[in-house]
């Protein structure tokens, strides 16, 4: 197996399996980070079964034919380690953080439990109440529940990207072993996964121990399901609930994971909503005091993207809100943003990823996402001088692009003022 080298210290192997190994040396660091991702998320849930990608995420955790649960936990505690897993839209990720001695531990448990859980179905039954009580908590919290509301209405035709990612109570509440094994069987494949490793390691050792990877001999070849792009619903709607805020939601289509236009979309949302210095931030925040939380990100998935604006108000300043967040989208669309706002903006974004590179968590979530969704690997200096690329008129032309407002959908959740 030979090492692809991808920048200086960052390597790209490929197992016989169809395993896509990605490698980062931090030489100064004394721990590792592994990773393995999975290219399922809630998106790719059966229709009858929103939840499913985040019931098996917990799943695996309870056991396999080698350990049990607190095996598991014990050994990970023995390397002074951490373990966790969480479950997007996309993806499914399973984590290890360890001292650099621990590194084979970390990935022995890893494949164990990725590839080979036991499914034991007293523990799919104590595990699946755990799981209810985190729906029910989450039904719970007004602001989680707001967006899921406005996210089931953003893609039109009930696209799977509307999906809650825990799922319904209903849904877990009645799913059968076969379906959780059917699932895990049908994504958890190697050439449907993803591992990365960042910190204290060595490229030749590490390839010299994946080649004894063992894998579960129930893995058969076989296709793994397709997916459909989705296209934002747009429109104006109203969700009626009895909280004491109003959630405000405004949505448009962004640039796919792969796109160029999601860096000069970057810089113009840190101009719009991120942080402190943005334009919404002083507007609606600092100037008003009309919200506590008020933010625009860009999430750009697989095959398409969204850029969102968020601000959660008082009922009585709902309209207010609306009115001034429609005006600094119109100011985006009006006037070229002034250089030196532009800069900042750049250099903010720039120190971001320059401090996320101090952890081997970050790097490692840096190299597992762009690689489950084939996006072409950048170095950081890659990225950095991508960034500063972005001009003013490249930066008005991409608003000109994605910020047009008879396509974007506005949902609000709250009472009626």
């Amino acid at each position: 197996m030979v090492a692809e080298r991808l920048y200086e210290g960052a390597y790209e192997a490929r197992l016989e399996n169809g395993l896509r190994i990605l490698i980062e040396e931090v030489p100064q660091s004394r721990s590792v980070s592994v990773g393995v991702w999975v290219r399922a998320g809630s998106r790719d849930d059966p229709n009858d079964i929103p939840g499913l990608s985040h019931f098996v995420e917990h799943l695996v955790f309870k056991g396999t034919a080698r350990r049990d649960a607190d095996a598991i936990s014990r050994e990970i505690d023995a390397a002074g380690g951490h373990i966790n897993a969480a479950t997007s839209k996309e993806t499914t990720f399973y984590f290890v953080d360890v001292p650099a001695e621990g590194l084979s531990t970390a990935i022995d448990i890893l494949a164990d439990i990725v590839w080979n859980p036991a499914f034991n179905q007293e523990q799919i039954e104590l595990e699946r109440n755990v799981v209810l009580e985190e729906i029910r908590g989450s039904l719970d919290d007004p602001e989680q529940s707001a967006y899921d509301l406005f996210v089931a209405g953003l893609w039109s035709d009930h696209h799977p990207l509307s999906h809650s990612v825990l799922g319904s109570p209903e849904a877990i509440a009645g799913v059968e072993p076969q379906r959780i094994k059917a699932h895990h069987a049908q994504y958890y494949r190697p050439e449907n996964m993803v591992l990365a490793v960042c910190g204290a390691v060595r490229t030749p050792d590490l390839l010299g121990q994946m080649k004894s990877l063992s894998l579960s001999d129930s893995i058969t070849p076989g296709a793994v399901p397709g997916r459909s792009a989705a296209t934002l619903n747009p429109g104006r709607y109203h969700h009626e609930r009895p909280t004491a805020q109003s959630h405000v939601y405004f949505g448009l289509a962004g640039p796919d994971v792969s796109s160029d236009d999601r860096f000069p979309l970057e810089v113009i949302n840190s101009v719009l909503g991120d942080g402190p210095s943005s334009r919404l931030f002083r507007s609606i925040r600092e100037d008003r005091g009309l919200a506590y939380a008020v933010t625009s990100n860009v999430a750009c998935y697989s095959d398409c993207g969204l850029w969102l604006t968020y601000a959660g108000v008082a009922p009585n300043t709902t309209s207010t809100v609306i009115d001034l967040v429609s005006a600094e989208f119109e100011r985006l669309r009006s006037t070229p943003i002034p250089v030196d706002e532009l800069e900042l903006a750049k250099a903010k974004l720039r120190g971001h990823l320059i401090l996320g590179l101090e952890t081997n968590s970050n790097r490692a979530v840096r190299l597992g996402n762009a690689a489950i969704r084939n996006r072409r690997i950048l170095s950081p200096d890659e990225i950095l001088a991508r960034l500063d690329r972005v001009t003013q008129d490249e930066a008005h032309s991409v608003v000109a692009q994605y910020l047009q407002p008879s396509a974007m959908n506005l949902t609000t959740v709250g009472p009626i003022a």
